[in-house]
């Protein structure tokens, strides 16, 4: 029994180690790996340990400890493109994606503007020292913000050196960026004269900024000083390039002295939001009202206006010409309730009353235009329709002068009201018959009556004073000898002399009354010549142009009215042939009034 149970187990230990030997030898084992290394060899791509990464996936997406980029990092040559369009060109950099240079080569009617070379509105100088139009800013992240500013962009379409764009076609330029999880895309979409709509100084932009797939907050910046860059002198009348913006109903307008921080967020969403100076806008209008703030940079102010992601902004570079402000609205679909593009012209002092203006300008600017295409010359066209203008008010002056006249002759009779009135006591019952008869007199001799055609032409002399200061037509233009250029002083200031004279001798004309005070009389001769050095010294030429005009023809307008209608009390005596009697008193002299 015991050798059975012996020779068993030497049986099945020969048979467990001999399959073990014959199955290793034709087997052999695979060496045992860590679960590191299987990992390793089965998904290289990953690196740390199942366990690793399922604690740190969520985390890793929004800062991975050794960030791993989404795509590799673009590698661009660096190129221009130039676009070229019936009314201005551009050079656009792919390094940053933004605009270098423009340059406007024609009017709105197509005849060339500054020829041969254009006006520059986009210096590429200041593009270079600070950056184009179209740049970044990002106040949430500055370094991200330098990063793609300076960065090399891939150009997806529109790659050609040259794009020529033709009326009623438009063309796309985007450019591309990713590195370290950053995808940026910009693309300008510019369209030719009347492809929907298009005036052909305005233009679309789209941009899209995103970090590990989520949305990134930017900011797209018009400027800086977008503008003519030729103009080297600033005045009240030219003005360096500043920024408007439009809140809500409300527009408001900020020069560089007036901002004291490099960025300068603007409190409430903006409408839209623009650069400009006397005669030339670029204005960006966002899809809807988005924050916007105020940059300034060495003394140069731009505007950035935040970006709302894939959707089209709607872009203006051009000038400021009412109509065409005024089409490109509609265009871009503005509430009528709104602000409108046309509210980037100014109004100085009377803004408040735009309203009004807006539509005078307007029909100023029509009206200039139709006579310069029988004159050819806008120093006789704004001569033209100063005569037109004062003609149609020449029936006021009428009437102004004689309600002068009437308070002229009354002053007598009221001087005298007045020492009665003083002899009494306010108690008195007699001072209530003085007082009504005071009353009549002042009607029938309202002397406010003779500053009624002042108050009615100021709307349009600030009318005129808006469309020669904006207006591009005027900008450069000659009217003859001396004068070379209607939008700046009179070099040889001939012309402010001449208004001075002329408002001089309106003065001497106007009626006033014959007892008037001394001092009174020599402030009137006084205030042309300091109304002149002050305000008129260094106006635009085009603008004294309109204002002696005026003055002219109001000294033969009140030439005429003098000799039609002399003062009352003079032809009271030459009809009755009788000497001057003293003024009569109460009722009668204003019988006489009537009468006459």
């Amino acid at each position: 029994m015991e050798k059975r149970l012996i020779l068993f187990l030497m049986l099945s230990a020969a048979i467990f180690f001999g399959w073990s030997y014959l199955y290793t030898k034709f087997n052999p084992p695979v060496p045992k790996v860590s679960q590191e290394q299987t990992a390793a060899t089965d998904t290289p791509s990953v690196s740390p340990s199942p366990i690793a990464a399922t604690a740190v996936q969520p985390a890793a997406t929004e800062q991975p400890a050794n960030p791993t980029p989404a795509a590799p990092v673009t590698q661009a040559e660096l190129r221009q493109i130039k676009v070229k369009t019936d009314f201005w060109t551009a050079n656009l950099s792919n390094q940053g994606g933004v605009i270098t240079e423009w340059v406007m080569t024609h009017f709105p009617d197509g005849k060339p503007i500054d020829a041969p070379n254009g006006v520059t509105l986009v210096s590429p100088q200041l593009s270079q020292q600070i950056g184009g139009p179209f740049r970044f800013h990002i106040p949430s992240d500055p370094t991200l913000e330098q990063t793609l500013n300076s960065a090399v962009f891939e150009i997806k379409s529109g790659a050609e050196q040259e794009i020529l764009l033709p009326r009623n076609e438009k063309r796309e330029v985007t450019f591309f960026y990713a590195g370290n999880g950053i995808e940026v895309s910009k693309t300008l979409i510019f369209k030719g004269v009347g492809f929907e709509g298009s005036s052909g100084f305005d233009f679309d932009f789209r941009a899209n900024v995103t970090r590990n797939g989520q949305p990134v907050d930017v900011f797209v910046v018009a400027g800086p000083n977008f503008g003519d860059q030729g103009v080297k002198e600033t005045s009240i009348y030219k003005h360096a390039p500043q920024i408007t913006y439009a809140l809500a109903n409300d527009v408001e307008r900020e020069t560089a002295d007036s901002l004291k921080q490099p960025a300068t967020p603007i409190s409430a969403p903006v409408t839209w939001a623009a650069v400009d100076d006397n005669y030339f806008a670029m204005a960006i209008v966002p899809s809807k009202p988005s924050p916007a703030t105020r940059l300034l940079n060495d003394k140069k102010v731009s505007m950035a206006v935040q970006v709302n992601h894939g959707e089209i902004n709607r872009v203006y570079a051009g000038p400021k010409d009412l109509e065409i402000l005024k089409k490109v609205s509609e265009t871009f679909r503005l509430p009528n309730n709104g602000t409108q593009l046309e509210d980037i012209v100014s109004y100085n002092w009377l803004n408040f009353l735009k309203v009004i203006l807006k539509p005078i300008a307007q029909f100023m600017l029509m009206a200039l235009r139709a006579i310069n295409t029988f004159t050819h010359n806008f120093g006789w066209s704004i001569v033209v329709l100063t005569v037109l203008l004062n003609m149609l008010f020449f029936p006021l002056r009428w009437k102004s002068s004689q309600s002068m006249k009437r308070a002229a002759l009354m002053q007598p009779k009221m001087k005298e009201l007045q020492e009665k009135m003083k002899k009494l006591d306010k108690n008195d019952p007699r001072m209530l018959d003085l007082q009504k008869e005071q009353i009549a007199l002042m009607k029938e001799g309202n002397p406010l009556m003779g500053c009624l055609p002042l108050l009615l032409q100021m709307p349009f002399f600030m009318a005129v004073f808006t469309v020669l200061t904006v207006s591009i037509e005027v900008r450069n233009a000659p009217f003859f000898g001396w004068v070379k250029d209607l939008s700046v002083a009179d070099p040889s200031h001939i012309l402010p002399i001449v208004m001075c004279v002329t408002m001089i001798a309106q003065t001497a004309l106007t009626p006033s009354p014959a007892n008037a005070d001394p001092v009174q009389k020599k402030i009137q001769y006084i205030m042309p010549p300091v109304l002149t050095y002050f305000f008129f010294w260094s106006a635009p030429a085009g603008l004294v142009l309109y204002w002696m005009v005026s003055n002219l023809v109001g000294v033969v307008q009140q030439f005429i009215i003098n000799k039609l209608s002399p003062p009352p009390a003079t032809e009271d005596s030459s009809k009755n042939n009788q000497s001057p009697q003293p003024p009569a008193k109460g009722k009668k002299a204003r019988q006489a009034l009537a009468n006459s």
